[in-house]
């Protein structure tokens, strides 16, 4: 079986194609903007020609889009490049309760494209996961220097997730056929506020963490530098949503991940512990 990962030296792409590498029946093409390695290639969403190319070489293909103005024209896109090319299965990997947040740029780009998947006549599997955990490594300066948690996303709660559950999902995906046609959630076992989050830090810190606070202005002004006005703009209002409506698993939502993973997700707790052991290093 020969499987094309899309965005593959990202966090949850390197994490696929490293699952996937123990898999002896799995050839993997690993679609990269920087193909820096053997066995990568030059993978450009925006260039038909390279995506209809490296989709006929393949079975199978993990879809994970990749940040961008176009987000939705590129999924959608892909889709229909996957139809023309006779693709087996695509793997989507979409967000956590999606649809309750339409006017998110980037929540609104994997609620078009999983449409266009489902009317697609592909075969089909979506992982949709929570906040990752591993978001938190780009507040390593911030939590370690300066004492403060900094992503705004409020005391409502979010179920978050580890980055190894969702790629293991996504390779679950790929290897079980009675996964297809539905739809997985990728949560965490607790929903946690960002103040609980704080203080998950400070405990294993051995230092006092406090929440950065909910203020977004402040928080755009102060990342103008660093971050595109589009994924600025973006992210404010996730972050808004976050604060307001929290994004938290329901019931059902465990019983559905069950099917895929198989075992309890790792827990924010072991997450923590294991990232600052390693900070210290």
């Amino acid at each position: 079986m020969k499987v094309l990962v899309t965005a593959s030296t990202g966090t949850i792409g390197s994490r696929v194609v490293k699952q996937l590498e123990k898999q002896s029946q799995v050839e993997i093409l690993e679609g990269s903007r920087q193909a820096l390695r053997a066995g990568q290639i030059h993978f450009d969403f925006d260039n038909e020609d390279v995506v209809l190319s490296a989709l006929k070489r393949v079975d199978k293909a993990v879809l994970i889009t990749p940040a961008s103005p176009t987000e939705l024209e590129t999924g959608v896109r892909f889709v229909q490049i996957a139809k023309d090319a006779g693709l087996k299965h695509l793997v989507f990997m979409s967000i956590h309760r999606v649809e309750e947040a339409p006017l998110i740029p980037h929540f609104a780009s994997k609620v078009a494209i999983q449409k266009e998947l489902e009317k697609s006549g592909l075969m089909w599997t979506t992982v949709a996961p929570n906040n990752f955990y591993q978001n938190d490594y780009f507040f390593k300066s911030s939590l370690l220097d300066h004492g403060i948690y900094p992503q705004p996303f409020g005391n409502v709660g979010l179920s978050r997730v580890d980055a190894d559950d969702i790629a293991d999902a996504l390779v679950q995906s790929l290897l079980r056929e009675e996964l297809r046609g539905q739809i997985f959630p990728l949560i965490g076992p607790e929903a946690l506020t960002a103040k609980q989050t704080s203080e998950m830090y400070s405990q294993y810190l051995g230092a006092p963490i406090l929440y950065g606070g909910d203020d977004l202005e402040r928080w755009e002004e102060s990342n103008k530098p660093y971050l595109p006005a589009w994924l600025l703009a973006d992210w404010k209002q996730m972050y808004m949503f976050f604060q307001r409506q929290g994004l938290k698993a329901t019931v059902a939502d465990y019983i559905q991940q069950e099917k895929i993973l198989n075992r309890p997700a790792k827990t924010f707790e072991s997450f923590v512990k294991e990232t600052i052991q390693a900070w210290k290093r």
